[in-house]
Parts: structure tokens; C-alpha cells; sequence
């Protein structure tokens, strides 16, 4: 079996898993969960517009249009969240998956491109026109409930990469930097480069590197509980890849439940390999509990009127399975300093969406990801 009919294989198998051993409730659950809060991607509308007059195909993928989120991205998120309440008039909430860390450009260019620094997002924030809010608008979003944080990554980037060819002077790489951005998506590069690759990769990777997983996965939760102050119960990886030395550490750090897709993709240097899961599975590390995403929401990617239809499709079959509507939506949806109208027709999409949920069924309860694994593990409690 070559590589793409065995991936197919493993795919539908773990839908059959999902159907056949997920956990089950009679209650209609709809948890929203988003990824890549708090990173840099295309640094601002100047370095978008600067790009495509170098003949970039910026249209050729939504994430051009992804930047580290403004006042009022989150502001007007919000307003579409607090207006669209459940059974138990609770807000619609976003379980909202943090990167706490971005490269530090000006130490990395002073060094010369030998070594890599970071930056707390909180610094990064500092350096951005329209983010002296954020933080606080993190901190009201969590205590409305509407804007759950839990831990993604210290960054997005596989980094050590990123250094290697901006040591070895790469036009893109070096080019791009100099937008304080890391490259550009896949399907924009003329280069065929993107860093922004799986993270939690096979040990023998690591070790060839002379990189340590650890590091960067205890700085990450450490920069999490500074800045929140709490515990991430709950995480995501980059690109939904991981390994059980991931898992391991995630353990150490109190993680009970693990965000993400049907399929785990374990990356080595030139292979992968894909594990299924399904919904209140154990992990047989510390018996965390994973979190199946079984919905998708991302109206970034079309430009249909009625994408809001596709998704509500998925949670009406997910509920005649009774299984919540785990639903993917990643941050690009709700960002407006490169382009307005991305933010706009999400924000319509999203309000649609909402609308109608309410409206099929009234007895909904919007739920962050904790809350559904505490859910599914202790259900006495609720």
C-alpha cells in the first residue's frame, strides 16, 4: 500500500472509530476551538502589499491574510460572542490556543543569524500599533468566558530551520525577515519553503539537531502560567503532530486533555506516520483524555455566502451520533488588519452560524474544551 491510500485507509478508519467508541451524551454540546492566538504571520498590510508587488501569489492562500490579532479583531469577535447565548444563557465561546512566544528579529539580525532568540508575546504585543489592548482583552475574554486561552506552542516556527537559511543568506528567508516575518505559506513561496512545519517531531530528528523537546515544550507552559495564571489543562500541537515523548512532557505539565484531529501525524525527517483517535480516548501517558475535532469552520478559505450552511450540516450529524461538535476554526477567520473584508464575512459567517444553532436546537450548551473534558471524565458534575 504506497503512502497516500494508506493515509486515505487510516483516514476513514478513524471515522469508523469515531463512530463506533466515541463518547456519547444525549446532550447537544458545540465547542469552538481555534489555533494560533497570539503569533506573528504576515506582519502588517505594508509587508502583504510590498510582497505581492514582488510577484508573490498572496491570494493563493488565506494565511497571507493572517496577523497577530488587533484591538478590534478581538473586540468585535466578542460582540458576535455575547450576543449568542445557550439553553443555560452561557456566551458562545472560543477555546482560544495561545502561542506565547515570537522570534526576537533584532537580537536574532544582531547576532548575526547564529542563534535564535524569542520574544514573549507580551513584548511583541508592545511593538505592534492597535495591540495595547490585547492583553486586557484576553483577560475580559476569559472571565466572560467567550475567549478560553490554552497552550498551542511556544511558537508556530520550525525555527532551527528558519536560522539555517537565514545563515546561509536565502533570498526569501532573508527577504521576508526583513518584514519581521517567518517566510511566507507553502503555496505562496517561489522557493517551495514554509517553517511553518510540525514541531513535535521524532526524537532522532531532535537529537540530530542537538535540540532538546523539552525546552521548548516547559518554557511554553511556563510562559502560559505567567502570563494567565493558570494551568493549561488542555493543548493542541502545531499542524495536530506529535509523538509520546510530546505526550510525556504535556503529562509533567498537568495537560489532562489533548486537543485535536482524528488523525495524529508523528513526523520523522522524511516520513510520517498516522495514528487514529477517537473522542474520550486514553492516552496511556498519565490516561489524558483526547479531544477529536469532528467539525471544521473556516470561512477564511471561500468566498461562498452560505459556507455557514456546510458546518451546521456537520454538527447536525455529529449530534445524531451523539457526540458533541467539536468545530476547528482557526485565527485567520477573525483578522482585519490586512484585509477588512476577511474579518467582515467571517464575523457574518460566524453570526449565521450561531443564529441557526440556536435556532435547531434550543437546548444547545456552549462548552470551552476543559469544560467538555471535565465533561467527559466526571460527568456527575454535571
Amino acid at each position: 500500500m504506497n503512502y497516500l491510500n494508506k493515509k486515505n485507509f487510516l483516514s476513514a478508519y478513524s471515522r469508523f472509530l469515531f463512530v463506533a467508541k466515541a463518547w456519547r451524551t444525549n446532550k447537544k454540546i458545540v465547542v469552538i476551538e481555534s489555533d494560533d492566538w497570539g503569533s506573528i504571520r504576515t506582519s502588517n498590510k505594508d509587508a502583504y502589499d510590498y510582497l505581492a508587488s514582488k510577484g508573490y501569489n498572496m491570494n493563493s492562500s488565506p494565511y497571507t491574510l493572517d496577523a497577530l490579532e488587533a484591538n478590534k479583531d478581538l473586540e468585535e469577535l466578542y460582540d458576535v460572542l455575547l450576543a449568542n447565548t445557550d439553553a443555560q444563557n452561557n456566551p458562545a465561546c472560543i477555546t482560544a490556543n495561545m502561542i506565547m512566544a515570537n522570534p526576537d528579529f533584532k537580537k536574532i539580525k544582531e547576532n548575526n543569524f547564529n542563534t535564535y532568540y524569542y520574544e514573549p508575546v507580551q513584548e511583541t504585543l508592545k511593538r505592534y500599533p492597535n495591540r495595547e489592548k490585547v492583553k486586557s482583552l484576553w483577560a475580559e475574554g476569559n472571565l466572560k468566558n467567550i475567549f478560553y486561552p490554552q497552550l498551542h506552542a511556544r511558537e508556530h516556527v520550525r525555527y532551527w530551520e528558519w536560522i539555517n537559511d537565514l545563515k546561509n543568506s536565502c533570498n526569501e528567508t532573508i527577504e521576508t525577515f526583513n518584514l519581521e516575518m517567518c517566510g511566507v505559506p507553502l503555496k505562496v513561496s517561489k522557493e517551495g519553503k514554509s517553517y511553518y512545519k510540525p514541531l513535535f517531531i521524532d526524537d532522532s530528528v531532535f537529537i540530530k539537531e542537538e535540540f532538546d523537546l523539552s525546552e521548548l515544550l516547559n518554557d511554553a507552559f511556563a510562559l502560559f502560567r505567567k502570563e494567565f495564571g493558570f494551568n493549561s489543562l488542555s493543548t493542541v500541537a502545531p499542524n495536530v503532530s506529535w509523538t509520546d515523548s510530546t505526550e510525556k512532557i504535556w503529562a509533567t505539565n498537568q495537560v489532562k486533555y489533548i486537543q485535536g484531529g482524528f488523525l495524529q501525524q508523528h513526523h520523522f525527517n522524511t516520513s510520517i506516520k498516522y495514528y487514529p483517535h477517537f473522542l474520550g480516548q486514553k492516552s496511556k501517558f498519565s490516561k489524558m483524555t483526547y479531544l477529536v475535532r469532528n467539525c471544521t469552520f473556516e470561512p477564511a478559505t471561500t468566498s461562498k455566502a452560505d459556507y455557514w450552511m456546510s458546518t451546521l450540516k456537520q454538527i447536525d450529524r455529529a449530534f445524531k451520533l451523539k457526540t458533541p461538535a467539536i468545530i476547528s476554526s482557526h485565527r485567520v477567520n477573525y483578522i482585519g488588519s490586512i484585509s477588512v473584508k476577511n474579518k467582515e464575512k467571517s464575523l457574518i459567517q460566524l453570526k449565521l452560524l450561531l443564529s441557526k444553532i440556536k435556532k435547531k436546537w434550543p437546548d444547545v450548551l456552549f462548552l470551552n474544551s476543559v469544560q467538555l473534558g471535565e465533561l467527559i471524565t466526571n460527568p456527575e458534575k454535571y
